[in-house]
């Protein structure tokens, strides 16, 4: 019956989706939602800057008596009048002020390519969060069935006379420390699942992944946190360019229509009036030349905002690089720890069936064995995180 029913939990269960299915769900977060929205807007914003603004109307009665305002036929040039008044700025102006905002179009574009990655770094770490601490669980599990053999030898020995209390003492020591590992591993792993749930929504299995492998490229490095400040740079520079247009100058053409009444003395002809205006930069020294500055000004402090942000992300990459080679060097160090524990097991387990030892040196050096391999597998998850933030920091 046990048999049968395992088999169908396993028939029943929900087969893992693939790491690819995952990434793809990525792409639906609200995040990259927002900031590919945000760029449409931006997009659309800049397209409506190409526009002339909209022509004004004005209606009026000119040259009329006070006494009698409503009289057109006494005075010649008395009229109701209707003006249509069109400005014209600077077309290069315009187009500026376009490309100011396809710029800022660009730097939401770029966040989200840096945010999908930093998306896609923090999946694969809840990913391997998820397997390792499945792992070691099992691991204390295991862990924990030693100290029970080990106890029980040991309360046999102490049962025949030999003071075996200390050594009983330790054992219960180590196992409130594997209970705590056990604990730790469970908490990460239900952190691990919230995570994964917010990323890409409910995954009833998630896929097992073996390691994080860090970035391997033989071209420069190139980072998101510079390329989103150097996009920054370029909407500084469009900034610049908008200042230096607001120099050109710029048009007002306007027509008029006057309706006349025909009068005793005179005819009621109807009149046309037009003019072109012009806007002069007479005050530039107060108004454009310091905004001309100011935004010059901006341009240089996102330029040395991009090279802060270069060594920034240099450092965070090496460090990063760093803890990854130091927790795989530690890793290879406690392997060859695992290796002689286990010989040190075998050979303890020979002499024991030979009859000249106790079962104790077989179970100390099984359960330190275990313990060891809890801290590889902590290793290892340690340098996957620094893989997964390599690959976060940089362009792929």
């Amino acid at each position: 019956m046990l048999i049968l029913a395992a088999l169908a939990a396993t028939l029943s269960a929900t087969p893992a989706p693939a790491l690819a299915d995952l990434s793809a769900r990525l792409d639906e977060h609200p995040a990259l939602a927002a900031l590919a929205v945000e760029a449409e807007a931006r997009r659309l914003e800049g397209r409506s800057r190409l526009g002339l603004p909209n022509p004004s109307i004005a209606l009026g009665v000119n040259n009329v008596p006070v006494n009698d305002p409503f009289q057109f036929d006494e005075y010649l040039p008395s009229s109701k009048s209707v003006t249509v008044t069109q400005a014209l700025p600077s077309r290069g102006l315009r187009q500026a002020r376009t490309a100011a905002d396809e710029a800022r179009a660009y730097i939401a574009l770029t966040m989200m390519g840096m945010r999908r990655d930093q998306l896609e770094a923090a999946l694969h770490v809840s990913l391997r969060e998820i397997d390792a601490a499945d792992t070691i669980e099992q691991l204390v599990a295991r862990q924990l069935a030693v100290y029970d053999d080990l106890a029980e030898v040991l309360e046999s020995a102490a049962a025949t006379g030999e003071s075996r209390f200390a050594a009983l003492a330790d054992i219960d020591a180590e196992r409130a420390a594997a209970d705590t590992t056990a604990a730790d591993a469970a908490r990460m792993a239900a952190q691990a699942r919230s995570r994964l749930e917010s990323l890409v929504g409910a995954v009833d299995t998630a896929p097992r992944l073996e390691t994080i492998e860090p970035p391997m490229s033989d071209e420069p490095l190139r980072f998101h946190a510079v390329a989103l400040a150097e996009a920054q740079a370029r909407a500084a520079e469009a900034g610049v360019e908008i200042r230096e247009r607001d120099f050109d100058l710029g048009y007002e053409v306007s027509v008029s229509y006057f309706q006349r009444e025909s009068g005793a003395m005179f005819e009621g002809d109807d009149w046309v009036s037009a003019r072109v205006g012009v806007s002069i930069p007479l005050w530039s020294r107060w108004n454009q030349q310091p905004a001309l500055e100011a935004a010059r000004r901006d341009a240089d402090a996102a330029a040395l905002r991009t090279a802060d942000a270069r060594r920034n992300a240099l450092d965070e990459y090496r460090a990063a690089t760093a803890a990854f080679a130091s927790a795989l060097r530690s890793r290879t160090a406690l392997e060859d720890r695992i290796a002689a524990l286990e010989a040190l097991s075998d050979a303890a387990q020979r002499e024991y069936e030979a009859g000249s030892g106790d079962l104790r040196p077989v179970l100390e050096a099984r359960a330190n064995a275990l313990e060891v391999r809890v801290r590889v597998l902590q290793l290892q998850l340690q340098a996957d995180r620094a893989a997964a933030r390599m690959h976060a920091l940089t362009l792929d």
